[in-house]
C-alpha cells in the first residue's frame, strides 16, 4: 500500500505515530464518548460530568480527535458527532476499538519481537495460557471478543451469500457458528432450508436469542459444540467462518478430522477464510495474519495452504469463490 503524494519518511513517521491516533479512540470508546453525544453536542465540561473525568485532559483528546474529522468542534466550544465518531457508537464499531487496544491486548502485542524470535504465541507467553482458557476467567472481555468479532463478520455475510448458491443443502451446520448471524441470513436467504448453529455453550445462549428474534427457531436449532472434541452429525453441507484461521495447522486438522467424522461422503464443507494470493499486493489479511499470529497461533492461508490442509483431512478442494469483501468461499468435498 503506498501513498504517491507522501515522502517515505513522512509515510513512515505515520505509521510510527499511530499509537496518537489509535489510543485516543479507545479512549472516548471506553467512556462512551460517541454515545453521550447521540442528543446533540456537549460542551466538554459536561461530557466529563457524565463520563467522570478531568475536563481539560478530556478536551486535549477530543480537540485532537476532531483535527481528525473524529467529532468536530463547533463554534461556541461544544463537540459534536461526525460520520467517524458515529461508527464508534455502541452496536457499531465501539467493541472492536475496545478490543483490539485493551490493555490485554496491547500485552500480547507486545510480545510480538519475542513470537518472532521463537515461534510462541504472544498471548500464552504473556499471559501464561492460550486465549480460550483466559477468556473463562475474563467473562467481559470475552463478551467485547465475541461482539466485536460478530460486527466484523456482518459486512461478509451478504458478500457470501451474493457469491455461493446453497440450493440443493437442506440442513445446513455452521460450525463455531458465534452469535448465529450469519445462518439467520443464509436461512432468510434460502427459505427451504434447515440451519444447525454448532457452538461452545457460552456462546450458544446468544445464538439461541438471535435465532428467536429473527423469527427463525421453527428451522433453526442451537446445539452444544466444542469441535475440538466432536461435531453433530447428520447434515448435508458444513461451515465454517474464520474458524481455521485462529488455529496452527495441527489444530485445524483435528477440527477438519472431526467434520470428516461427522459427514457423509460427496457432502460440502464450505470455509470462509481469507485467501493471501501472491505478490505485494495490500490486502488486510497480511496484517489480520500478525493479528491471528499473536493472539491465537493462527495463521491466514494461500489457496494451495487450504488444499493441504483438505487433503490432510480427507476432502478435496473443489472450488474457491472469492466475494467483493476479503474473504473467500472455499469449497471441500468430503472423500
Amino acid at each position: 500500500m503506498s501513498e504517491t503524494f507522501l515522502k517515505p519518511e513522512d509515510q513512515m513517521m505515520q505509521w510510527i505515530i499511530s499509537k496518537w491516533i489509535c489510543k485516543p479512540i479507545y479512549v472516548v470508546a471506553e467512556l462512551g464518548i460517541p454515545d453521550m453525544l447521540s442528543d446533540g453536542p456537549k460542551s466538554v465540561d459536561e461530557l466529563a460530568q457524565m463520563s467522570k473525568t478531568h475536563a481539560p485532559s478530556l478536551y486535549r483528546v477530543m480537540r485532537a480527535l476532531a483535527s481528525l474529522d473524529i467529532f468536530s468542534q463547533t463554534s461556541d466550544g461544544r463537540f459534536k458527532l461526525t460520520p467517524m465518531a458515529e461508527c464508534l457508537k455502541t452496536g457499531a464499531m465501539r467493541s472492536i476499538a475496545l478490543m483490539f487496544h485493551s490493555d490485554w491486548h496491547d500485552k500480547a502485542w507486545g510480545n510480538l519481537l519475542q513470537s518472532v524470535r521463537t515461534g510462541e504465541v504472544a498471548f500464552d507467553s504473556v499471559h501464561g495460557m492460550p486465549i480460550v482458557a483466559w477468556f473463562e476467567e475474563n467473562p467481559e472481555a470475552a463478551r467485547v471478543y465475541n461482539e466485536a468479532n460478530a460486527i466484523k463478520a456482518m459486512t461478509s455475510h451478504r458478500a457470501i451469500i451474493d457469491v455461493y448458491d446453497f440450493s440443493g443443502i437442506d440442513i445446513l451446520t455452521d460450525i463455531g457458528g458465534g452469535n448465529g448471524a450469519l445462518m439467520a441470513e443464509i436461512l432468510n436467504a434460502n427459505p427451504k432450508m434447515r440451519g444447525i448453529v454448532a457452538d461452545l455453550p457460552s456462546v450458544a445462549k446468544g445464538a439461541k436469542e438471535l435465532i428467536q428474534a429473527r423469527g427463525l427457531q421453527a428451522r433453526c436449532k442451537v446445539m452444544d459444540c466444542n469441535f475440538f472434541k466432536e461435531i453433530p452429525a447428520g447434515s448435508d453441507a458444513y461451515l465454517m467462518s474464520h474458524i481455521l484461521h485462529d488455529w496452527n495447522d495441527e489444530h485445524c486438522q483435528t477440527i477438519l478430522k472431526n467434520c470428516h467424522k461427522a459427514m457423509i461422503p460427496g457432502s460440502k464443507l464450505l470455509v470462509l477464510e481469507a485467501v493471501i494470493p501472491p505478490g505485494n499486493e495490500f490486502l488486510i489479511s497480511k496484517l489480520l495474519d500478525l493479528e491471528v499470529f499473536v493472539i491465537g497461533g493462527g495463521r491466514e492461508r494461500t489457496e494451495g495452504e487450504f488444499r493441504d490442509l483438505l487433503e490432510a483431512s480427507g476432502f478435496k478442494l473443489s472450488q474457491t469463490i472469492p466475494t467483493k469483501e476479503s474473504i473467500s468461499v472455499i469449497e471441500g468435498i468430503r472423500l
